[in-house]
């Protein structure tokens, strides 16, 4: 459904007051995400969030190929760092995380706790032993 970043959070200034809204920002069509620049990114989840979003997810669709991610599967680095390097709390982002390379990164850069979403059933429990640090790729992070 296309919409504005403004029509959107409009929508979510609404109904925060009475639901639980977990908003989401990119696409699922890979071009029209890449489309899509960070300041963009930063402005659209500022306003969910500034409507009332308790969280705010970001796409990379169930293939990582898509959103935060590039058609071939690569993490838009320049485009998650612009995001963190932002006024927004890190604790109210989600992110997509479908592939276990996407996970390790992740839990590396922000840590065990950071909020993941988008991970197949059979990849849970790969993904806790990632958080705690007992895979290693990520024994560094075990000591965070």
């Amino acid at each position: 459904l296309d919409m504005s970043a403004d029509e959107k959070a409009s929508y979510v200034a609404k109904l925060a007051g009475e639901f639980r809204i977990l908003a989401e920002v990119g696409y699922k069509d890979g071009e029209k995400s890449e489309r899509l620049s960070p300041s963009q990114w930063v402005e659209s989840i500022e306003k969910d969030l500034g409507a009332g979003a308790d969280h705010v997810i970001l796409e990379a669709r169930e293939s990582g190929s898509s959103g935060i991610c590039r058609p071939d599967g690569r993490l838009r680095i320049g485009l998650i760092e612009d995001i963190l390097r932002s006024p927004v709390p890190t604790d109210r982002l989600i992110f997509e995380a479908p592939t276990k390379t996407l996970q390790a990164y992740f839990v590396d850069r922000l840590g065990p706790s950071v909020n993941l979403a988008n991970i197949a059933l059979a990849e849970v429990i790969g993904l806790e032993t990632l958080r705690l640090g007992l895979r290693a790729d990520t024994m560094a992070v075990a000591g965070a």
